[in-house]
Order: structure tokens, then C-alpha cells, then sequence
């Protein structure tokens, strides 16, 4: 099989990544980018809107509890967004309680994922996201 059959549906995609942690930003950072994502990230959501303004990304991994504009705030408003609403987002968080994750999804969140992330959890949303079956 040549290189061009063995690639993925989200080889060269883009991936905002917003968490107010640099350790969290930079192990889901490693990940995505071990699995051929290119990357940018935000300290919070209102950063990730500031950025947003000037640059479309393919997806959008958000933490939920972050400072100035939490997750919920953010996919909330990107839901709102004409030109945002579209781009699939990833709740990534500790919470693992069904009501963070029902409120999120509720939201308009395309899934959720609880932290740590492994390599092969973030290989099977982004194979649901980008409707790349195995």
C-alpha cells in the first residue's frame, strides 16, 4: 500500500486547541500532531474568539472550566456564529459526571472527551468527525 492509501481523512487539518493549561495544550498538542493535525491554541474561549476572527480551523478541542470564557461559553457562542457553527468542537475534561457531558453535547459540542486522552480515543473521534470508518 502506498503512503497516499495509508493516509488519514484528517492528515493536514486544522485543530485550535483551547485550555487555560500549557501541560494539557501541550500533551493534546503532541497527539494531534503525532497524527498529522496542524495546530494553533488559546489560554480560553476568549481567546480562542479572537483568534477565530482572522483563521477557520477544521476542529475545535475546548476545555470546560477555563477562566474569562469557559467551555460551555464558547461552543455556545461558536453555535451562535454564522460563519463558526459549523466546525466541529471536542469537549476534552476531567468531568465525568453525565450532566457536564449531557449540558455539552446539549450545546452544540460534536463530542466529549475525558482527560487524559489517549492516542486511540482522539483517533476515534477524529474518525467520527471526519467520517473516516475502519
Amino acid at each position: 500500500m502506498s503512503a497516499v492509501e495509508n493516509k488519514t481523512p484528517w492528515e493536514g487539518k486544522s485543530v485550535l486547541i483551547v485550555d487555560d493549561y500549557p501541560a494539557v495544550r501541550r500533551a493534546i498538542r503532541d497527539i494531534v500532531v503525532g497524527l498529522g493535525l496542524e495546530v494553533a491554541e488559546a489560554e480560553n474561549g476568549l481567546e480562542a474568539q479572537d483568534i477565530l476572527k482572522n483563521r477557520d480551523f477544521d476542529l475545535i478541542v475546548s476545555d470546560l472550566v477555563m477562566p474569562e470564557m469557559d467551555g460551555f461559553e464558547l461552543t455556545e457562542a461558536l453555535r451562535a456564529s454564522s460563519r463558526q457553527r459549523r466546525v466541529p468542537i471536542v469537549i476534552i475534561s476531567t468531568h465525568d459526571d453525565a450532566k457536564y457531558i449531557f449540558r455539552a453535547l446539549r450545546l452544540g459540542a460534536d463530542d466529549y472527551l475525558i482527560k487524559p486522552p489517549t492516542v486511540e480515543m482522539v483517533k476515534i473521534v477524529l474518525a467520527r468527525i471526519f467520517d473516516y470508518g475502519w
